[in-house]
């Protein structure tokens, strides 16, 4: 229905990005993702090694049915980084030419990527940060605000305004993510003049997302207030859901105030503490799930491919709306003068 010059960039049906969602972007998700047209990454994070990510990028292979996806590579100022490497190497071996970055600069791995064939868009929540990457040779950029779920940085704005000054002064291709749940908003996205919407908490409730029935069950409830944002103190911003854990983690910041490290609150807002407890064993008051307010959007269960579907017919509802509320050229007076 669209094409952008990231339609074209990465070969995707449709001007929807499904970033790399820690945990829960493996084979049969990113497979449904890019069926129906999207482009969807997984993520090497996700797994428990680099064997296990093997497995899953072939087995994902086989279910994409030679529709194209990518891989993530999460880039931590807090956490480790040696899965990146290494797993890099395996997706290049397997033909895979998509990448995406997200978090600090992605520095030689630009190089390495382009090396092999590939093309690569890096996620920023800072200007300066976009900025800095697309001159440094990436081929896109990701601009997502302070709305965003997981981990928006400590950008004080939206999306939107970002990207507002983002066109000024970046010529690659630019995505715009952070709160986008619905088709009318991708078609506004495409407006204001990114070349793609980065579509994220809409899909957390998707049926190929291996998650406990209580962790799906929560998503479909949750509410478009349902979301808060901690670890500000230490500068590590982290929209999750406003859970037992959450509020707790909020206490503990009030109490430490300018002396909070990330060391002080150990397990609360490890990843895989969140993993064992919500996703795993479905309790979804503890550990730190990570949401936008666009989780509001997914009220049911579906396919993941049904979400794209969905998201499509709302963007063609969106835009024979707005062509019916544009004036015949005829009709349009222009003013007298004096």
């Amino acid at each position: 229905m669209f094409r952008t010059r990231l339609t074209e960039l990465f070969g995707m049906r449709h001007p929807i990005i499904v970033g790399g969602m820690m945990w829960h972007s493996k084979a049969a998700f990113v497979a449904a993702c890019a069926r129906a047209g999207a482009m969807a990454f997984l993520t090497p994070k996700s797994h428990d090694s680099a064997e296990a990510f093997e497995d899953d990028l072939a087995r994902c292979v086989d279910l994409a049915e030679g529709a194209p996806f990518g891989v993530n590579f999460s880039i931590s100022r807090f956490r480790s980084n040696e899965i990146n490497e290494t797993c890099l190497a395996i997706a290049q071996r397997h033909g895979v030419t998509r990448f995406e970055t997200a978090g600090s600069h992605p520095g030689d791995m630009i190089d390495r990527i382009h090396d092999g064939g590939g093309v690569l868009i890096h996620k920023s929540t800072q200007l300066r940060h976009a900025v800095k990457a697309a001159a440094s040779g990436v081929d896109a950029v990701t601009i997502v605000g302070m709305e965003a779920g997981g981990h928006p940085g400590i950008n004080p704005h939206p999306g939107h305004v970002i990207l507002a000054q983002a066109l000024k002064e970046i010529e690659v291709p630019i995505a715009l993510g952070g709160g986008l749940g619905t088709g009318r908003q991708v078609l506004g996205v495409l407006a204001q003049g990114a070349e793609a919407a980065v579509v994220v908490s809409r899909f957390l409730a998707s049926a190929e997302i291996d998650a406990h029935p209580n962790y799906k069950a929560r998503m479909v409830a949750a509410g478009m207030d349902d979301t808060v944002a901690v670890l500000q103190s230490i500068k590590d911003t982290w929209r999750v859901l406003n859970n037992d854990t959450a509020r707790r983690v909020q206490e503990m910041e009030r109490e430490l105030g300018l002396t909070a490290r990330h060391a002080d609150f150990g397990d609360l807002v490890s990843g895989r503490h969140g993993r064992d407890w919500a996703y795993v064993k479905g309790d979804v008051d503890r550990g730190l799930v990570s949401m936008s307010s666009a989780i509001a959007h997914a009220d049911s269960e579906e396919g993941a491919g049904e979400v794209v579907a969905r998201l499509v017919r709302e963007m063609e509802d969106a835009w024979q709306r707005l062509a019916g509320l544009r004036l015949p050229e005829a009709s349009v007076q222009t003013p007298k003068a004096g």
